[in-house]
């Protein structure tokens, strides 16, 4: 315990008489009076786990175990202060690719923003599948995250959803609406291998219309985000081996630190190629799926990689396009 040096600790001169309180102690017996009368309380408070709060945020001890039993981090979701932050989140962007457009995002959630999504998403998790052509799902080998989604409708979700909307811009009308975003988590070993967002054929779904009348109608993902929520992994890197560019250090040069450049060169079969993007959190990429005509792009096959040690969680946002 450090030692509290007060004007009443020092030694008095050989001349001076020392002072007395008028139960007849001294100032350092008072002192120690009232330790010993506190005691109980620092001891109770040691063990309640309260006393890290009362430290800076540079002696704040991390009692936490890295381990896939680690309690959410207690922040509310529905926070008025987390919600009003979010309306008025920045961030930066990057080109990445003219053709096929590819964005790389700074920023995209905050902090607390990723780990509130996370506490949201975190009890529904469950072995992750895939969209089939069909329109069915099935769990599959290729790709072995677990997966949760995320309602729509929570005001924290609505506000990176209307980030996203606005984003897009005019490429997405008032109408068109995102798919529910989904949480992906990976522990070692898995992953998710080369796949493309877009369907080849078009979905249909029943939307009812202002008027009432019910419809079928074909849609499909123009686009995707993917956003790292959770970095606390080695590998789990998301690579596209058909976007080829000159990757030259790390953009603008604030993505660089000792894990590596968030954005680099893939590899696949010991073969240079591609590029790929290392999990960090707040960040996204943002890609284009389809063209004007609403043809899939292969170019955009994409696999997040497998994690090797650690936990990587990432949001998938796939905003919809109807086509007649």
């Amino acid at each position: 315990m450090a030692k509290l040096t007060t004007e009443t600790q020092r030694k008095s001169p050989p001349s001076e008489k020392k002072s007395k309180s008028k139960f007849g102690l001294s100032p350092t017996e008072l002192a120690g009076l009232a330790a010993f009368l506190l005691l109980p309380f620092v001891v109770a408070a040691l063990f309640s786990g309260q006393i890290p709060t009362f430290l800076s945020p540079s002696t704040n001890t991390n009692t936490s175990q890295n381990d896939e039993t680690q309690t959410p981090d207690p922040i509310d979701p529905a926070s008025p202060s987390l919600l009003a932050a979010c309306y008025n989140h920045t961030y930066t962007t990057e080109i990445i690719s003219l053709d096929p457009l590819m964005i790389y995002i700074n920023n995209f959630t905050s902090a607390a923003e990723a780990q509130a999504l996370i506490n949201l998403g975190t009890p529904s998790f469950t072995p992750s599948f895939i969209s089939q052509t069909s329109g069915r799902t099935a769990v599959d080998a290729g790709r072995t995250s677990h997966s949760a989604p995320l309602d729509d409708d929570h005001p924290l979700v609505s506000c990176i959803l209307s980030r996203a909307r606005a984003f897009m811009g005019t490429t997405m009308l008032p109408h068109e609406p995102f798919s529910l975003p989904q949480l992906v988590r990976y522990f070692p070993g898995q992953r998710y291998n080369l796949h493309t967002d877009f369907w080849p054929v078009h979905q249909r779904t029943r939307t009812t219309g202002p008027d009432g009348v019910v419809r079928e109608r074909k849609f499909n993902r123009p686009a995707s985000f993917f956003v790292f929520l959770r970095d606390a992994c080695v590998g789990g890197e998301t690579f596209f081996p058909g976007v080829d560019v000159d990757v030259d250090g790390d953009g603008d040069g604030d993505g660089t630190d000792a894990s590596g450049p968030k954005v680099s060169k893939g590899e696949k079969d010991g073969v240079p190629m591609g590029v790929k993007f290392r999990p960090m959190t707040g960040n996204a990429i943002f890609w284009v799926n389809l063209d004007q005509q609403g043809r899939g792009d292969r170019r955009v096959v994409h696999a997040g990689l497998p994690v090797r040690e650690g936990e990587k969680i990432g949001m998938n946002l796939w905003p919809r396009k109807f086509y007649s």
